[in-house]
């Protein structure tokens, strides 16, 4: 019988009592280590009993340390660490409780190193190699005797005042089937929602912290009495646990499940499927004047991802060629100082007819947008100087990029870039294949349109006739599936690791967002690209992290993942978000279309260690609360939904003001 199902929905007991909070780090397998069986009391002598668990041993606990009976009706699986100060605290009660309830409990240890405790994990790893040589508990207990001081140079020290073997200690310290143990220790946490240290399962029955005797003594009381009556009844005693668990961990979902949870209107976004009419008026076109598909950019020189989707545009021309024209709208943001200067220096560069090699100036320098450039790139090319100066100074100049801001607020698009192909909205810095899906459309609509009467020189405006002159029309999304609200934000903040997980924005960030998201999820698709717009002046204050929670999307989800391990993790996202890929085979066009190795690609898809990490990640979110996609934490404190621009952004502020 296996456990994990009725394990993951457990959410924990309320974290009232002293514990350290922490996440479930990604495990790197789930190899096993042939370990010294134990005896009551201790460690075991070669030959002693070994513990009996449940039929397919669900939590990995034989080999792990054990202490106390092997014919104990109670077993006590202790998450804990070497660093956290309340797990130090609750050593004598667990001492109290072998001693009082003698024969009757065994506790087992599991590692669940905190993140933010640097020396946890390396004195998990020491005590595993003390272990291997059958003293695990004597280590452990100078480990908690001296935690100030765990250092490489002690844990030496304390295997020799053990009279481990020396060498063989030193190399199982490099062990990485150890390594893998205690990382496969803090996924398991992450699966039964433990996301703090000490904790406790007793009988899966969950104690959170470093509680007194008494609480302790309550469980395990009532716990002796079930397993008596199972057995008296004809059960075995690993029966009887195994039904104990599977009673202890119904009763924890069925609790989880009732939990009232507040709710919280949508907000309205704009509709995807509202074609907009958007004149290309004085604005620069690149490409052909006319064309069977006309893009418009709303775009500024000093935004990152404007300079990215370059490339594209690029491909986009390369590809299409007098098929596809681009129209240039300026879209200065008002946290980019040099956005509108630069802007202005454009108009001026495109009165004198060169508004696109200035265009590629401009972002081939956009760490370099002064004045004194302007001038310089204007000389470059020849531009009257006298002129060009006069044109950048004029209100006629300002009146111009305050039309084409006034056009974007209209079509609600805030952030650069956006892009309006024939009318049809496309967010942020695509991939080709995003373009080339609503450009392949919108030409033959086109050509449908010429063939009706339209000619190439009025096709646009054909296809725009019956476009939303008005203001962009805004929906309001349904809520999350099932009809569940988004809970309130939880005001306890929770450690998640980030390290070496996909990430944009700030090396050394102020917040960091960690997003738990699904890529079948509408609402994460949005919200992906509301992300790019919205990090746009928060480069250095603000670290997004993407963790996958798949909901029926596994196999993406391991295909980004072998993306990120060549270094292309958010164009793999983007392609797979709006070209709405979900099959196998489209997924490697995709990884073929970026450059990917293909052959390294499909391994690391289809490699267990990946199909690990991606369930990992997904248990740790269980773990921290996550029921929905997409949920997200700031500086740990959890936020639930699609949050347009103006809202995250808010929300970044608030978290920047509390963390300085």
């Amino acid at each position: 019988m296996r456990w994990n199902a009725l394990l993951v929905a457990l959410i924990g007991a309320a974290m009232a009592t002293a514990a350290c909070n922490t996440n479930a780090p990604d495990s790197r397998g789930e190899a096993t280590v042939e370990s010294p069986s134990t005896e009551e009391g201790g460690e075991a002598a070669e030959g002693a009993a070994e513990h009996v668990y449940d039929s397919e041993d669900a939590w990995g606990l034989v080999g792990a340390p054990t202490k106390g009976s092997t014919e104990a009706l109670v077993t006590i699986v202790e998450f804990s660490e070497f660093q956290c100060p309340f797990c130090t605290r609750v050593r004598p009660t667990l001492d109290q409780i072998l001693e009082e309830f003698d024969g009757q409990v065994r506790i087992v240890f599991k590692h669940l190193p905190l993140g933010f405790h640097d020396r946890a994990e390396p004195a998990a790893r020491a005590s595993m190699a003390a272990h291997q040589q059958g003293k695990f508990w004597e280590f452990h207990d100078l480990a908690f005797d001296n935690q100030r001081a765990l250092t490489d140079e002690n844990f030496i020290a304390w295997a020799e005042q053990l009279e481990l073997d020396m060498d063989q200690f030193r190399a199982d310290l490099e062990n990485e089937e150890l390594h893998a143990r205690v990382a496969a220790d803090a996924a398991l946490a992450g699966e039964l929602g433990i996301r703090g240290t000490p904790n406790f399962l007793i009988n899966g029955q969950t104690v959170t912290g470093a509680q007194p005797f008494d609480n302790f003594a309550e469980v395990i009381r009532a716990e002796i009495t079930a397993m008596e009556e199972a057995i008296e009844g004809g059960a075995t005693r690993q029966e009887a646990y195994e039904a104990r668990i599977e009673a202890n961990r119904s009763a924890a979902a069925q609790q989880a499940r009732q939990e009232p949870e507040q709710r919280r209107p949508a907000r309205p976004q704009p509709d995807p499927n509202d074609e907009l009419y958007v004149p290309v008026g004085d604005s620069p076109i690149i490409g052909p004047e006319n064309a069977l598909v006309t893009i418009v950019e709303f775009s500024e020189f000093q935004c990152p991802y404007c300079q990215r989707v370059g490339a594209t545009l690029d491909q986009v021309v390369e590809e299409y060629g007098d098929q596809v024209r681009i129209v240039f709208k300026h879209n200065p943001l008002s946290f980019h100082d040099r956005a509108e200067p630069a802007a202005r220096a454009a108009i001026a560069a495109q009165n004198q007819g060169q508004f696109e090699a200035f265009h590629d100036l401009a972002f081939q320098n956009q760490r370099a947008l002064t004045d004194e450039n302007f001038i310089a790139w204007a000389e470059q090319l020849g531009l009257n100087i006298e002129q060009f100066q006069a044109d950048m100074a004029s209100e006629e100049t300002a009146a111009r990029i305050q039309e084409d801001q006034a056009l974007a607020r209209r079509l609600q698009a805030g952030g650069t870039p956006h892009f309006f192909v024939n009318g049809m909205r496309l967010r942020g810095a695509q991939p080709f294949a995003s373009f080339q899906r609503v450009i392949d459309a919108e030409i033959e609509k086109a050509n449908e349109a010429i063939a009706g009467g339209a000619t190439l020189e009025n096709v646009y405006e054909t296809l725009q006739a019956d476009a939303n002159r008005g203001n962009a029309r805004m929906i309001t999304p349904p809520e999350p599936e099932g009809g569940a609200a988004a809970p309130t934000p939880s005001n306890d903040p929770v450690e998640i690791n980030t390290d070496g997980f996909p990430a944009i924005g700030a090396d050394e960030p102020v917040v960091t967002m960690v997003e738990y998201s699904d890529y079948t999820c509408g609402y994460c698709r949005r919200f992906h690209n509301t992300i790019y717009e919205a990090i746009e002046g928060y480069e250095d204050r603000v670290r997004v992290v993407f963790k996958h929670f798949p909901r029926g999307a596994d196999t993406i989800a391991l295909a980004a993942s072998a993306a990120h391990a060549q270094g292309q993790f958010w164009e793999f996202s983007d392609g797979v978000f709006e070209g709405n890929v979900r099959d196998r085979d489209g997924l490697i066009a995709l990884a073929n279309e970026l450059g990917l190795n293909e052959a390294e690609f499909i391994a690391t898809m289809d490699s267990p260690d990946t199909r690990t990490s991606v369930a990992a990640q997904k248990s740790e979110g269980q773990g921290f609360g996550v029921r929905g996609t997409p949920t997200w934490f700031l500086n740990g404190v959890r936020h639930v939904g699609a949050y347009d621009t103006a809202r995250l952004r808010a929300a970044w502020d608030e978290a920047i003001e509390t963390a300085e």
